[in-house]
């Protein structure tokens, strides 16, 4: 169970790394007009190298990346399920992915979506998921079948126990801006505890 320390250290990270984004979680224009992807791309460039998924895009391969997920995301993310998100890593996978086009992309996938509609995605990340089970009771090992399948199970904590919790912590100790009291927020809170739970080393700048 999150503690108000857990709380209030990852209330903190989430809402540093929300103000150095600010423009990008708060965008309300077409996801395809997101500064995310604007030209000449050194903000998706920075994106990647700050969340570490530059790893995962073949070398040289950045900048086309960067196009094709402009023009597939949208479609993509205005379906809640994020099942949409699995079949797109499919499909760019041979192209983009390295390791010969064998290493997976629903981490850097993933993230992009939960930057461009934070109200609804949140990142495929091995700490997030550990901490998942973690926090369910589960083997801190177990995997999921897809993005869709862990998205359902982070949604039932969310609408559970652990989103009142950060719910309830966010009402009782105020917050810096109306934003906070938004889901689109709370929810990074809550993927940031997970990833504390899941035993990643956080900085306040994330």
């Amino acid at each position: 169970m999150l503690n108000d320390d857990d709380l209030r250290s990852s209330v903190q990270i989430a809402r540093t790394n929300w103000g150095y984004w600010r423009d990008v979680f708060e965008h309300a224009g077409p996801v395809a007009a997101n500064p995310i992807f604007a030209e000449p791309g050194k903000r998706f460039s920075s994106f990647c190298k700050e969340y570490s998924v530059h790893r995962t895009i073949r070398a040289g391969m950045q900048n086309e990346f960067r196009l094709t997920l402009m023009k597939l995301l949208p479609a993509a993310v205005s379906d809640d399920s994020g099942q949409l998100l699995d079949q797109i890593e499919k499909h760019v996978r041979p192209s983009f992915g390295t390791c010969n086009g064998t290493r997976g992309m629903l981490s850097v996938i993933s993230k992009v979506a939960a930057f461009v509609r934070p109200e609804r995605f949140v990142a495929w990340d091995t700490y997030a998921r550990k901490g998942l089970n973690i926090s369910s009771g589960h083997n801190p090992n177990a995997s999921y079948d897809g993005y869709a399948d862990y998205l359902r199970t982070f949604d039932d904590a969310w609408n559970g126990e652990m989103g009142d919790r950060v719910r309830r912590y966010i009402s009782k100790n105020g917050t810096n801006s109306t934003i906070e009291v938004e889901a689109r927020f709370q929810r990074r809170v809550l993927d940031v505890a997970l990833m504390k739970c899941g035993n990643r080393k956080m900085s306040e700048t994330w």
